[in-house]
């Protein structure tokens, strides 16, 4: 018999094999895992769950249902939004996730302050202040955004919605601006707090603005699942700050 005939009959078999084998369906255990539900926090159509931050001569709040949109108008100072019922509705203060659109509409200084919490504390994540471009974490060791590692500055487009995604785990934040990680800092060890002054009445949630005029749409929250968890600890094993 032709050799080559011969090599076809026994190892076609063994291919065959091979390839059901590879059809295969997983385990159950190597499924993809499927991250949690999020929890809608801004209807669209209502301030429900929301309340005016108590901040001198602060601008006017309020919602366009027919547009989904949240605006926070422009005060003397600062101006903005809390959910004062966030520990009652049992929302998560570490290994979570905050996503929302958000647009500087007029004004120069910050248009997105949000205020969450880390552990039994509060701290902010702030884009375009300090003149309109700084972003960061206030406060880390006692430092503003503006003093901290975490700093950097971006254009913001005025009118331009942002997608905006800020990640609290266990010893880390992480805040990405349309898919950019412009935030990514180890804090285990470190003070987390926030800055002093009148931006401690946004606690325990919130979003403000500085002298300017902010609009803002699909706010949510969602509890990190265990593989975003373990990448996480991955980047604080590797000390990536």
């Amino acid at each position: 018999m032709n050799r080559f005939v011969y090599f076809l009959l026994i190892s076609f078999p063994v291919f065959v094999a091979c390839n059901q084998q590879e059809k295969k369906p997983p385990l159950k255990d190597q499924q993809p895992e499927v991250a949690e539900q999020k929890s809608v926090l801004f209807d669209g159509k209502s301030l429900a769950g929301w309340e005016a931050c108590n901040y001198v001569a602060a601008g006017e709040v309020s919602v366009d249902g027919k547009t989904g949109i949240l605006r926070i108008n422009r005060g003397e100072i600062l101006s903005g939004v809390r959910r004062p019922g966030y520990d009652k509705e049992k929302l998560p203060k570490l290994n979570y996730e905050v996503t929302m659109e958000a647009r500087r509409v007029e004004g120069d200084d910050f248009f997105y302050c949000l205020t969450f919490p880390y552990r039994d504390t509060h701290a902010t994540f702030v884009l375009g202040g300090w003149g309109g471009a700084v972003c960061g974490i206030s406060s880390i060791d006692y430092m503003d955004a503006m003093d901290n590692s975490t700093m950097t500055a971006r254009e913001f487009v005025e009118g331009t919605w942002y997608k905006i995604r800020l990640v609290v785990s266990d010893h880390r934040f992480q805040g990405f601006v349309d898919g950019d990680r412009i935030v990514n800092i180890g804090i285990k060890g470190r003070r987390i707090g926030m800055r002093f002054g009148e931006i401690e009445e946004s606690v325990p949630f919130a979003i403000s603005t500085f002298r300017t005029t902010g609009e803002y749409r699909n706010i949510e929250i969602r509890k990190l699942n265990e593989s975003e968890i373990a990448a996480a600890r991955k980047l604080d094993e590797e000390d990536e700050f």
